[in-house]
């Protein structure tokens, strides 16, 4: 099978973990994920099939389309519903108080990961040590807000629209809302519906893909799927060139280093890198 991509919609109370070892049992195939989605959450996994898991940098980068409904006047000590209650507080504001603080949370913001997260403390996971009642010490991480918009509010539940970057924590920023209109709040539901140009409307469901005899009508190869980066098609000496770990001189000059999709003819070889006038081998497929 060729290196390819299937987007899934993950269920309620399945790990990402447990949809990857599903797949990788029923369909004999290596695969990679770009990016979990707690049990809790529903929606888009972007998987890599085989050799296609050579690419995931690049799909882990992409932006993230979130659809959450959020429960105000109670915390809890994972940010969500799974969670214990340990506080609650008398509700003092408004719908119109909620959207107003929205505004506060765009751009780039410095946000906590919460306690029970996958984040590494000392080699260890801080959910694990955070179940064991111990403290959790982790650092605040730069990370971008692109939209944040309330759809929906009926108190004490309101529902939202977040666009983010990589790495950013919806609990969290839900947390720090209710914290800002001090009322406190949770994740009470959660759905990714989008990762960069990929729509979960075009997704299978995980029940669905587990009923199917192979991957081959679902799945797409990895060079379709990364038609978000720009290509370069080179001629048999400068894709051996390439492919021996040499550089390539090009015509332009580049100040910032840009990725693009490398082919000889209509065979795609793999990802390059060109900095400054200079194309070089970044990932390439094995050669066969």
């Amino acid at each position: 099978m060729v290196p390819s991509v299937i987007l899934v919609d993950k269920p309620k109370g399945l790990t990402s973990f447990s949809v990857v070892e599903g797949i990788k049992k029923k369909f004999k195939v290596k695969v990679g994920h770009t990016g979990t989605l707690d049990p809790l959450a529903t929606g888009l996994l972007i998987l890599l099939i085989n050799e296609a898991t050579r690419y995931a940098e690049f799909f882990l980068k992409l932006p993230k389309e979130y659809i959450t409904t959020v429960k105000f006047g109670e915390v809890t000590d994972t940010y969500d519903a799974e969670g214990k209650v340990v506080e609650k507080r008398e509700i003092k504001v408004s719908c119109q108080d909620v959207k107003k603080v929205l505004q506060s949370f765009l751009g780039r913001i410095l946000q906590l990961p919460p306690p029970h997260s996958a984040k590494r403390i000392e080699g260890k996971r801080a959910y694990k040590l955070a179940r064991k009642g111990l403290h959790v010490s982790l650092k605040p991480v730069e990370v971008s807000v692109y939209k944040a918009e309330l759809v929906d509010c009926e108190m004490p539940y309101a529902k939202f629209v977040f666009c983010v970057s990589a790495g950013t924590y919806i609990r969290s920023l839900v947390h720090d809302i209710g914290l800002a209109l001090g009322c406190g709040a949770y994740v009470e539901e959660l759905r990714r519906t989008k990762i960069g140009q990929f729509d979960v409307q075009r997704a299978i469901t995980y029940e669905r893909l587990m009923c199917l005899d192979d991957l081959y009508g679902v799945s797409v190869p990895v060079w379709e799927a990364l038609d978000f980066i720009p290509a370069i098609d080179l001629d048999a000496k400068s894709a051996k060139t390439i492919k021996n770990g040499l550089f390539l001189y090009l015509p332009s000059c580049l100040e910032e280093e840009t990725f693009v999709r490398l082919y000889e003819g209509k065979e795609f070889i793999g990802i390059g890198v060109i900095k400054g006038n200079r194309l070089k081998a970044y990932r390439l497929l094995p050669q066969t």
